[in-house]
């Protein structure tokens, strides 16, 4: 057993011997600085790093290491290891930090340089330094209290951001100045005590980085600058802040961090003056002010909004959750908001005023995976008649009023809407219109109620009585439009398509009788009509053709003539078919017109009805039995001038005398021949 305790006290001085050998004693720093070069270049060739001197004894320590032959590390100083007491200097100078990215395990960027002091034994120990960190003037002093952090005091004047974020590998979003002060008693989070007071001062973005990096747009020079005032109390930060900036502010009167539940409470407020700087970034202009108050709530990944504000004249709240960076929830509630004050907020014309109203409450935010309900009231409401006029070339003089209730169902990655809009010109029900998010297509149904047609008149600037409904659907995907639907109209029935620019209408069986009653214009015709219409909206051309069925002619001035000059009833004629063929250039109507009874041929040769103007001049080539007439009819088309060719007519008469009595009795006197003569020169003075 002796010797066994005498081997073992050998062993534990060759062991203290050996220790002491290689820490304390040349040879053995010597290997100790070969360890340390050859570990941390195998690890980053960049590095370079050379030892040039380490010197460690129980009572001293010199350590000087250079890295990439331009940076260097310099500690030394006292050290008493058994009564573990430092008095060390240490001087930093990395010239860049992105040599050392293997050893760290993080990119940085750019020089660091800092210098102090460490003095101390374990009870108390204090760290005293300064540093030009972002080419600032930074000192720091650092108390430790049985080696755990204690009063902290830093204090950095004017670090310059660009390279702060250049510092940490991040693009040079901004550049300006930021100052903090820290004053920290205590920094354990239970008994945590101080304060940090921080500013950023002539702060602009760099826009050139910033469109690249977020695909912007931004032009004009965005300034900024911000304040922030901490107070630490055990595990609870408080704090105020404010960010200025030539767009908007944003401040918070009260932040609450609980350390130890890991939540922030924050009250905040947005203050934008001027809607029109964010053009730049969101990509479309809009007009006015816009401000808002509320909280935020982030408790661990989860983040809840709740605010209010008074957009639109009105009194607005929102409330909404988001979840592992995903809109979990959105409730919001617009009441009394003005329409004009929407509508000048979006950059658009005062088309109207009036009062929305607004509920959403949508459960599930996910454009996946909608779920949620929209309902939208409009309340009295009208157009302003000057600006519609100006806006879109109308002459709009009654007052038109409207009101409009929609519900908006969402489902999965649709938005299901029925509504009602009633106005005193025309009603629209839509019992199911969806539009899909996803494929940005929408698909609905409409019902069009026009009660009083004679309402339309400022709309259309033409005098029209009765009532029309039309029914159909509505489909449109991408740059894609379709619209078809149908009417029972004036005892027919008419359906149309428009396909993008393309207009087709069908009319069968309408009475021409009943539409030019419609129309206030005169009762010249009575039909069935048969007519097929296709016009392209942007070129403004196109055609109409058809047919009128077992027509005939009303008592007009056109069949008094007739009757005056060929003694015919022209009432009493029935057409079997009507045939009609237009051109049309921008609702100007080129029309040629055949029909034939069994007594007479008309035919519109030639004819122009201007629907603008409501202008018509046509010429009408008749055959009444053995009889041809010339007309025109010219004016307007409520009550145009209808003008026979009397020349034409007194060629008829002459002719006609040829073979009656007095052309027997020139024959007795002239002969055949010179009674021909004497004739034929006669109709020539006409």
């Amino acid at each position: 057993m002796k010797k066994f305790f005498i081997a073992l006290t050998l062993i534990l001085l060759v062991m203290i011997g050996s220790v002491y050998g290689i820490l304390f004693t040349k040879p053995g720093n010597s290997i100790i600085a070969s360890y340390i070069e050859d570990t941390v270049n195998s690890q980053n060739k960049e590095a370079k790093l050379k030892v040039r001197d380490f010197t460690l004894s129980f009572n001293s320590i010199d350590l000087d290491i250079t890295i990439a032959d331009s940076s260097y590390i310099n500690i030394n100083g006292d050290l008493d290891i058994f009564g573990k007491k430092v008095d060390l200097k240490y001087d930093i100078d990395i010239k860049d930090l992105s040599t050392l990215q293997a050893l760290i395990n993080q990119k940085l960027n750019g020089p660091l340089q800092i210098k102090g002091t460490f003095k101390g034994d374990q009870k108390f120990a204090l760290v005293d330094g300064v540093s030009t960190i972002a080419s600032s003037n930074t000192s720091y002093k650092l108390e430790l209290k049985d080696f755990e952090p204690s009063n902290i005091n830093v204090l950095v004047k004017d670090a310059k951001i660009e390279e702060l974020l250049y510092l940490v590998n991040q693009p040079k979003y901004t550049n300006g100045l930021l100052n903090i002060t820290a004053n920290i008693k205590n920094a354990k989070p239970e008994s945590l005590d101080g304060n940090i007071v921080s500013s950023i001062t002539n702060a602009k973005i760099n826009n050139s980085i910033v469109n690249k990096s977020f695909g912007l747009k931004l032009k004009d020079t965005i300034s900024l600058k911000s304040r922030t005032n901490a107070i630490l109390t055990p595990n609870k930060v408080t704090a105020k802040a404010t960010l200025i900036s030539s767009l908007a502010t944003i401040s918070s009167k009260e932040t609450i961090i609980l350390l130890d539940k890991q939540t922030v409470n924050s009250k905040y407020k947005v203050d934008i003056t001027n809607l029109n700087k964010l053009e730049d970034i969101i990509g479309i202009k809009l007009n006015g002010k816009f401000n808002t108050t509320g909280t935020v709530l982030v408790e661990n990944e989860n983040i809840k909004i709740d605010g209010q504000s008074d957009v639109f004249d009105s009194f607005t709240t929102y409330l909404a959750s988001i979840k592992n960076s995903k809109v979990d929830f959105i409730n919001a509630d617009i009441k009394d908001a003005k329409i004009d004050k929407l509508l000048y907020l979006l950059n658009q014309p005062k088309y109207a005023t009036g009062i929305l109203n607004l509920n959403a409450e949508i459960k599930n935010a996910d454009i996946n995976n909608l779920d949620g309900l929209v309902t939208t009231k409009i309340t009295k409401a009208k157009l302003v008649n000057k600006v519609i006029n100006k806006q879109f070339n109308q002459k709009l003089k009654q007052t038109v009023n409207f009101k409009a209730d929609t519900k908006t169902n969402l489902e999965k990655t649709k938005a299901i809407t029925n509504g009602l809009v009633t106005s005193s010109l025309a009603n629209l029900d839509i019992k199911n219109a969806i539009f899909d998010i996803k494929e940005a297509s929408l698909n609905s149904d409409y019902v069009l109620n026009i009660p009083n047609l004679s309402n339309l008149y400022d709309v259309t600037q033409t005098k029209m009585r009765g009532k029309v409904d039309l029914s159909g659907k509505l489909e449109s995907k991408k740059e894609n439009l379709l619209v078809t639907g149908t009417s029972k109209l004036l005892g027919g029935d008419l359906d149309f398509k428009l396909d993008n620019n393309v207009f087709n209408a069908n009319v069968k069986s309408i009475e021409i009788k009943e539409l030019t009653h419609l129309l206030y214009y005169p009762e010249v015709f009575d039909s069935s009509s048969d007519l097929a219409l296709n016009y392209n909206l942007l070129s403004k051309k196109g055609k109409l053709k058809g047919n009128l069925i077992k027509g005939h002619f009303l008592p007009n001035d056109f069949s008094s003539l007739i009757n005056q000059f060929a003694k015919f009833d022209l009432t009493r004629e029935i057409y079997e078919s009507v045939v009609i063929n237009s051109d049309i250039n921008d609702m100007v109507l080129k029309t040629v017109i055949n029909m034939k009874s069994k007594n007479t041929q008309i035919d519109v040769t030639k004819s122009l009805l201007d629907l603008n103007k409501s202008y018509v001049n046509a010429d009408i080539n008749a055959k009444i039995r053995k009889l041809d007439l010339d007309f025109n009819v010219k004016g307007n088309m409520k009550s145009p001038k209808v003008r026979l060719n009397t020349k034409d007519l007194l060629k008829n008469k002459i002719e006609e005398k040829i073979n009656d009595k007095v052309g027997n009795k020139l024959k007795e006197k002239l002969g055949d021949e010179g009674a021909k003569d004497l004739l034929n020169n006669f109709k020539k003075l006409f």
